[in-house]
């Protein structure tokens, strides 16, 4: 679905800039986290939970023997989730996080269904052990894989016409579920419970059955590639993140847009901003004033100064730029999202 929405994305984006001649900046900018952790927690130690006791995790043994996925894959790719995690949350430093070291095994239920909360005083010794303030738990891991084989006919063109032949083509699809609770053992209260999924498909061809099925990765390794990236995305769930935003300009028109888009695409905002303010002032075309207006709104943006940029967005969408009005909303968003990084950033003491 992620794929479909982008591709749509990326289909509208094109035709707006064919459409009206505009060029795009590519904003590098910090997002907030979905999840407000407080700022007390500084550090977060991780344990898995995921594996039943021993002798409880039997029919899931079983049914891994029988589907071919193998015995213990489960027990072995759980580690890139949480490594996947760390290595998420270490790209901003924001929190810093560790595997926790456990006096004991801390069992869960080996299915995709959470175990009972664990006990307060065990989560306050865990962090009390590990130095840190919270606690995060894979409560919950569990993989599957569907494959299917074809073997269309074919035909290939030679001298002497039209040649059958049989090609064989073998997929594989891997579905990877988590399920994540954070402990907060200075309030004692769940900061989040989060679960996801994630599938990936993989698919080769042969001479043979055998040979398509062959070139196949191992599922193991599709199962702990997918796992890593979940951790990544829980922690962009969790931590604030640095994502890239798509800003479409005027660069097309009167001498003064090309001149300033070349200023905009080597990131000289304030050579840009200077150009555009000079061509506002300087025209009486509504066609120039509507497009340098909004191009003004996009250079403030860039240089984060948002109550300039809604400033001229509002004035372009006065000049009668339809576009100005999805783009104040956006506008209108950034400042949101910036007071909640603010927030988010600020660590206690």
């Amino acid at each position: 679905m992620k794929s479909i929405v982008g591709l749509f994305s990326l289909f509208f984006l094109c035709a707006f800039m064919l459409e009206s001649c505009m060029s795009v900046i590519i904003l590098d900018v910090v997002k907030p986290a979905d999840v407000d952790i407080p700022s007390d927690v500084v550090t977060f130690s991780i344990v898995e939970r995921n594996e039943a006791p021993k002798g409880k995790g039997l029919a899931k043994n079983w049914e891994a023997f029988l589907s071919g996925e193998g015995i213990g894959v489960d027990k072995r790719s759980a580690e890139y989730a949480t490594s996947g995690l760390k290595f998420g949350l270490i790209k901003y430093s924001r929190f810093t996080a560790k595997q926790a070291s456990v006096n004991e095994q801390l069992y869960g239920t080996g299915t995709r269904k959470m175990s009972e909360l664990l006990n307060w005083e065990v989560i306050e010794e865990i962090c009390k052990k590990n130095g840190s303030e919270a606690l995060i738990v894979l409560e919950s891991f569990d993989s599957g894989f569907t494959t299917k084989n074809y073997s269309p006919d074919l035909t290939s063109k030679v001298e002497e016409g039209q040649v059958a032949r049989k090609e064989f083509e073998s997929r594989v699809q891997v579905e990877v579920y988590v399920a994540w609770r954070i402990y907060f053992p200075q309030e004692k209260r769940i900061i989040d419970v989060f679960d996801e999924s994630q599938t990936t498909k993989r698919k080769e061809f042969g001479k043979t059955k055998r040979e398509a099925r062959r070139k196949l990765p191992r599922v193991e390794s599709l199962v702990q590639s997918v796992a890593e990236d979940l951790g990544i995305s829980y922690a962009k769930r969790i931590s604030p993140s640095k994502v890239k935003l798509s800003r479409p300009f005027y660069g097309i028109g009167s001498v003064g847009l090309k001149l300033a888009r070349v200023k905009m695409l080597e990131k000289d905002y304030e050579g840009a901003i200077e150009m555009w303010d000079s061509e506002f002032g300087s025209t009486f075309s509504k066609k120039v004033k509507k497009r340098t207006t909004f191009n003004l709104a996009v250079g403030y943006e860039a240089k984060a100064d948002y109550k300039n940029a809604i400033y001229w967005a509002k004035l372009s969408l006065r000049y009668g730029n339809k576009k100005a009005n999805g783009y104040i909303r956006q506008l209108e968003k950034r400042v949101e999202e910036e007071a909640r990084l603010k927030k988010q950033l600020e660590v206690k003491k």
